[in-house]
């Protein structure tokens, strides 16, 4: 049976206790399923067969096909390239086809070479046609297949010239461009400050540290071609900062005096604890410094004025008066507030000197890596779009080259890769506007479905779908397929009854969301007579709290697979398990391994076992031997397990911590600390790599994690930390502190996936419903059924009546994984937020469309 799990009450999910799964749609019995759904069969045609048929027809025209969840996007794709090679319209060498992911693109290649193959098959001798077919059949590999990102890169190495690169250029994994990044801010602040450079004075003026600006750097190195403006605004009205800064001491005041010496038993409360810092800082602090003043002024702002009252005063009285206390300070510091207001005003009168420093930063690594021909994913696109637009030669002669593009998830395009598309595909006598060229006659084919778009944070935007496809209505023709062939009825059910309505899909397309368009299923893809053993159900989960209730969804679902399993009604591989979120992927993880199920994760990154941090932890007592308290944490971790009270009983015999020497007396700490002298001494002797390898070996650290809890996976993640050593060692960095970045950059990448055999057959896929984008399976369960951390938005990007990208984002500092405090903000950003949570809640619908609609 085919299960998917989804809040009963739908996208709003139920709350823990309550939490329920659907389990979805039985898959059919599949007669070899990519070719069950033959649309050109006459005896069941669709009720699209007459799209279908215009794709593989009207090889002149550009055609965008928009092709709901089962439809055959993918086969589309391929009609459409074995129609052009079949009629002689081109060669396969000028086909390119554009795919989401690598994987794809390989899906891609062999359905395509089955294709030709089955049509030179069906070719009579003399059929003219064969040898096309022959031709294109050998002249595979010299198609184009693959990610946008790769088609990029060839198409600068066919033209380094004119995009300004060396020929000899390379494309930077995503390890080494942190890597980098990181370097390059630090040079850059060292330079700055060497240099005396006056946006330092700037920044010092206005109490911004440089080393906090490091994630706005960040952000803008990811969005080169947007602008976040950095206009020089007004500073704040001397009269309303006096007025406000009046108010606020007025209040700090009254809670001094209600507070006076009292020290409640149970601890202030954290209004309480809030207010003595605030006093304390008053003391310490000159708040006729304006920083110093706008910093206090934030630790109150939209801040709760709730008081235990009881911790305030002992009578009624007093606990009345520290309940009115709590609600002026919260009137003070609230949304519309005087306070509120002239706090806006600070932030915005930061902000252009910050995002100054950062965009300088950010342009400069920009030019340097294109100095050095070390290009990223980003950098390809932005040199592609580049050289297509300011070199007409090489556009009309590129274009000449590659006559026919074909994309893949176009949904899922941001705008810098619609507008490579555009431009390829257009003649340079169109002009460089993307948005206005027209391509030419045939040139362009995409696939997608806005209904699936859930890419917003990479910059796709179901906005620049809307804008494409109404371009196509003028320039060509947009396609509709709604034929399903992969979902049963209860799906198609499933889907109308959740998604049908305003508040999820729109009636028609908007520019943040879909129009609803039901599934369509074509039940003559089973066979006749065979309604196929389908199943739509819903369960309970329990738990107050989350972790609990992901628990126990965990136990039940690992259960039912493996009752399934064990009967021999499904083989692990039918099975898929998916989460909204990466946070709970290692709870049904281990679950399934509980059971002795084969678990392939994905989406999870490498995670931090104990054999991650003791390796990181050893090669950072290696880089520094001085270092007591990192011996300290060597030796009483996993490698070496002494306990403490042997630690201290060593110390306080004289003994020391160093590894740089060896160490005083007998015993195991000694012993221990010998050890580590010794690979001390040989790590001074030897390359990185060959010291990571060696260490790793002697420690046992390999066993340990094959041996434990989902041991493929963290085995895997030992061998990827192995070869990021090593490829650091391969640059030319075989020190000690280098295998240290490199181990610290690995471990941070959080898109990084190390299974030790990667893509094992027959194993329980376990990933997060990005990560699923795709995919299917027989049974799919919709995991961890509640809703997800609910994050404000971060940044808005949206294009202007020119087409010019312009962003808005706050500058924040994190002050732990889940809080952060705004030091600089543009005026408009409350409203802009706002817009943009609109965004991010209509595609949380799409997510969960996504996930609904995988079980086949």
């Amino acid at each position: 049976m085919g299960q998917t799990a989804v809040p009963p009450r739908g996208l709003d999910g139920a709350k823990p206790g309550h939490t329920a799964g659907i389990v979805g749609a039985e898959a059919r019995p599949q007669v070899g399923r990519r070719g069950a759904a033959r649309v050109s069969d006459t005896a069941h045609r669709p009720p699209d067969q007459s799209e279908r048929d215009r794709i593989a027809e009207e090889l002149d025209r550009n055609i965008l096909v928009e092709a709901g969840a089962g439809s055959g996007k993918t086969r589309s794709l391929v009609d459409r390239m074995v129609a052009l090679v079949d009629t002689g319209t081109c060669t396969a060498d000028r086909i390119v086809a554009v795919t989401f992911t690598r994987t794809a693109a390989a899906e891609l290649r062999q359905r395509f070479q089955v294709r030709l193959v089955v049509a030179l098959a069906s070719a009579a001798p003399d059929d003219p046609r064969r040898e096309r077919l022959e031709d294109a059949i050998r002249d595979l590999d010299r198609a184009f297949l693959g990610t946008i990102h790769a088609f990029c890169a060839k198409l600068l190495r066919e033209r380094p010239l004119e995009a300004g690169l060396d020929p000899g250029f390379r494309e930077l994994r995503e390890t080494d461009a942190a890597r980098m990044k990181r370097a390059f801010w630090l040079d850059f602040l060292e330079r700055l400050g060497s240099d005396g450079d006056p946006d330092l004075e700037e920044l010092a003026r206005l109490g911004i540290e440089p080393d906090l600006l490091q994630p706005l750097f960040d952000e803008l190195v990811e969005d080169p071609d947007v602008d976040f403006g950095f206009q020089l605004g007004e500073p704040p009205d001397d009269e309303e900062v006096r007025a406000v800064r009046a108010r606020f001491e007025e209040l700090l005041d009254r809670a001094a005096r209600m507070m006076g010496d009292r020290k409640p038993p149970a601890g202030w409360d954290a209004f309480g604890k809030r207010v003595r810092t605030l006093l304390y800082r008053r003391r310490t602090l000159d708040w006729s410094d304006r920083t110093a003043f706008f910093d206090a002024l934030a630790r109150v702002h939209l801040k709760s004025g709730k008081v235990t009252q009881n911790r305030w005063a002992d009578d009624a009285p007093g606990k009345a008066a520290a309940k009115a206390l709590g609600q002026a300070f919260e009137a003070f510091a609230e949304a519309g507030s005087r306070a509120d207001v002239l706090l806006r005003s600070w932030w915005a009168y930061r902000y252009p000197v910050a995002m100054r420093v950062a965009n300088r930063a950010a342009r400069a690594f920009a030019h340097q890596r294109k100095e050095r021909g070390e290009l990223s994913f980003q950098d390809l696109l932005v040199l592609t779009a580049d050289l297509l637009r300011d070199e007409p030669g090489a556009r009309r002669d590129l274009g000449r080259r590659y006559r026919h593009v074909l994309v893949d998830e176009f949904q899922d395009t941001d705008p810098l890769q619609a507008e490579i598309l555009l431009l390829l595909t257009s003649d340079p006598e169109e002009g460089a506007d993307w948005r206005k060229v027209v391509p030419r006659p045939g040139a362009l084919f995409v696939v997608g479905d806005p209904k699936q778009s859930i890419y917003r944070f990479r910059r796709a935007d179901i906005s620049l779908y809307d804008f494409v496809k109404k371009r196509f209505e003028a320039f060509g023709d947009a396609l509709l397929l709604a034929a399903n062939f992969r979902s049963l009825g209860a799906i198609e059910a499933l889907a109308k009854g959740v998604f049908d309505r305003e508040d999820r899909f729109a009636r028609n397309d908007t520019d943040r969301q879909a129009a609803f368009a039901p599934l369509r299923v074509q039940p003559w893809v089973r066979g006749e007579g065979d309604p196929g053993p389908g199943l739509l159900a819903a369960y309970q989960v329990l738990g107050g709290k989350h972790d609990e209730a992901a628990l126990d969804d965990a136990e039940r679902i690992a259960a039912s697979i493996a009752r399934r399993v064990a009967a021999g009604d499904r083989a692990p591989g039918d099975f898929m398990v998916l989460t909204r979120t990466r946070k709970y992927l290692g709870v049904y993880a281990r679950a399934l391994e509980d059971r002795n199920l084969p678990v392939e994760v994905s989406g999870a990154g490498v995670g931090f076992e104990d054999e991650l941090g003791a390796l990181l932890l050893l090669f950072r007592c290696l880089a520094d031997p001085a270092h007591e308290v990192r011996a300290l944490g060597v030796l009483s971790g996993p490698l070496f397990g002494i306990t403490l009270d042997r630690l201290v009983e060593y110390r306080d015999g004289g003994g020391s911590f160093r590894i740089n020497r060896p160490a005083e007396g007998d015993g195991e700490v000694a012993d221990a600390l010998n050890l580590l002298h010794g690979w001390w001494k040989r790590a001074r002797r030897e390359p990185a790599d060959l010291t990571a390898e060696r260490l790793v070996a002697a420690t046992g650290l390999f066993p340990l994690a094959a041996a434990g809890t989902l041991g493929q996976l963290r085995a895997g993640a030992l061998v990827y930390l192995l070869n990021a050593v090593r490829a650091r060692a391969l640059e030319g960095d075989t020190s000690i502190a280098g295998a240290v970045d490199a181990l610290e950059t690995a471990l941070e990448w959080e898109d990084a996936e190390a299974p030790l055999v990667p893509e094992r057959p027959n194993c329980v896929r376990v990933m997060n419903l990005h990560r699923a984008k795709g995919l299917e399976a027989p049974v799919v369960f919709l995991a961890a059924p509640f809703p997800g951390p609910g994050f404000a938005p971060k940044k808005r990007v949206a294009r202007d009546a020119d087409g010019a990208a312009r962003g808005t984002m706050p500058i924040e500092v994190e002050l732990s994984r889940w809080t952060s405090e705004v030091i600089a903000q543009p005026l408009t950003w409350e409203e802009d937020r706002e817009i943009e949570a609109a965004f991010e809640d209509a595609e949380k619908v799409r997510l969960l469309y996504v996930a609904a609609t995988m079980a086949r």
